[in-house]
């Protein structure tokens, strides 16, 4: 497949936001940027980006970052890879870093914290069930595969 050389802006741009919207763990970011490297942009194959997320599963540690790694890797080398890794990471750590100052300094009483957060909750809840709903869709292609999700999901509960 002949490539185009995307650019570090780039990069930083597309893992930035996925980092930020990758709500409910690897298989959202698989997705998200599945849909951006190898839909939109056609930078990867589906088989380049199954691969980084197979080698990524095997790793130790957070496989969504392994798999931005990966990808990072394949669009630039090591420089891309970890240009990738931090962008990816700096939306949500940052996030945690405010939360948790608001958290320690301003909120006394937890139980109050803990009734705002329970929207919070469940607006994510609603993310991460359309996130997996739009993976299943994607991979479950014949109707006697949505049985396997059926009792997949109903042993969860």
């Amino acid at each position: 497949m002949s490539r185009t050389v995307i650019d570090y802006r780039e990069i930083v741009q597309i893992f930035a936001k996925t980092g930020a919207s990758s709500f409910g763990g690897w298989s959202t970011t698989a997705l998200l940027l599945e849909g951006e490297l190898v839909d939109k942009r056609k930078l990867l194959t589906h088989e380049e980006l199954k691969g980084g997320v197979a080698y990524a599963q095997i790793l130790p540690g957070a496989t969504q970052v392994a798999i931005v790694a990966n990808v990072g890797y394949r669009l630039r080398g090591f420089t891309g890879a970890l240009v990738a890794t931090i962008s990816y990471l700096l939306p949500p750590t940052s996030l945690i870093v405010v939360f948790a100052m608001v958290y320690f300094h301003f909120v006394h009483d937890s139980s109050k914290l803990t009734e705002h957060l329970d929207g919070l909750i469940a607006a994510l809840s609603g993310v991460i069930l359309a996130s997996a709903y739009k993976i299943g869709s994607k991979h479950t292609t014949k109707t006697w595969l949505w049985l396997f999700v059926g009792v997949a999901f109903a042993s969860k509960l």
